[in-house]
C-alpha cells in the first residue's frame, strides 16, 4: 500500500507574519521608534563608508568623486607615520581599559559601603554631572584647568611642583586624555553596578557576618561575586 505524502501545505511566511502582526500590533508599534532610531542614525550613515574608497570632494560629492579602490588604504599603512598612531591608539585604548574601566566599579563599592542616604545621594549627583556637560565644554574646561597658570598647576605649585603647560608636552597627553575621561564618565558608568549591588540579598551579609567575615572579606565573598 503506498502511503501519500502529506498535501497538507505549510503557511507561507508572508501569511505567518500577518496573523503575528494582527494578534501583537502594540508590540510591533512600540518596537518601531527603536527601529527607526537604529536605521536612521546607526545603519543609514553607514553609507558614508563608501568615501574610504574614493578621492572624494565635497564640492562633488560621495557619488560624483573619484572610485580609487584601496589606494587610500595602501597610503595609509604605506605611510612612516602608521605604526606611531597605531602604538599611540593601542596605549590609549590600554590604559582606558586598566583605568576607566575598573573605577566605576570601585565607585559603586564605596557608594555601597556609605550608611548616610543624603550623603550618598549628593555624592552620586555630583559624579553624575559631568556626563551630561557638552564634550566640547569639557575640553575647554581640560584646557584651562591644565595650563601652566590653571588650577591643577597651582595645587602642584603649593606642593612645590614646577609648573608646566601639560597639553603642550606628549608625555602628559595619555594621562591628562585617561583622567578627563574618568572624571567625565565615572558617576554615569556606574549606575548599573550600583543597580546590580542594591538587588544583592541582605542575608547573605548577615549570614558572612555570622561566620565571621569583616567588610573586606563581604566584598570579596559575596558583593564582587
Amino acid at each position: 500500500m503506498k502511503i501519500k505524502g502529506n498535501t497538507a501545505q505549510k503557511p507561507c511566511l508572508k501569511t505567518s507574519l500577518a496573523t503575528d502582526f494582527s494578534r501583537n500590533w502594540c508590540l510591533y508599534l512600540m518596537v518601531l521608534p527603536l527601529a527607526l532610531y537604529y536605521i536612521m542614525f546607526h545603519y543609514v550613515p553607514m553609507f558614508g563608508l563608501i568615501v574610504a574608497f574614493e578621492r572624494y570632494t565635497p564640492a562633488k560629492g560621495v557619488f560624483a568623486s573619484e572610485f580609487v579602490g584601496l589606494k587610500n588604504f595602501i597610503d595609509f599603512f604605506s605611510s612612516p607615520y602608521f605604526f606611531r598612531l597605531l602604538r599611540n591608539t593601542v596605549r590609549i585604548s590600554l590604559s582606558i581599559l586598566l583605568f576607566s574601566f575598573p573605577a566605576p566599579i570601585i565607585l559603586a563599592l564605596l557608594l555601597n559601603e556609605i550608611k548616610s542616604k543624603n550623603f550618598r545621594s549628593v555624592t552620586q549627583t555630583v559624579s553624575y554631572l559631568p556626563h551630561f556637560i557638552s564634550l566640547a565644554v569639557v575640553c575647554g574646561m581640560v584646557k584651562d584647568f591644565t595650563l601652566d597658570s590653571g588650577i591643577i598647576n597651582d595645587i602642584g605649585a603649593f606642593f612645590g611642583f614646577e609648573r608646566v603647560s601639560m597639553l603642550s608636552k606628549p608625555e602628559y597627553f595619555v594621562p591628562v586624555y585617561v583622567i578627563s575621561d574618568i572624571w567625565q564618565h565615572l558617576g554615569w558608568n556606574s549606575i548599573i553596578y550600583i543597580s546590580a549591588l542594591a538587588g544583592i540579598d541582605q542575608q547573605l551579609y548577615e549570614a558572612a557576618q555570622i561566620d565571621g567575615a569583616g567588610k573586606w572579606k563581604q566584598m570579596l565573598n559575596v558583593t564582587l561575586p
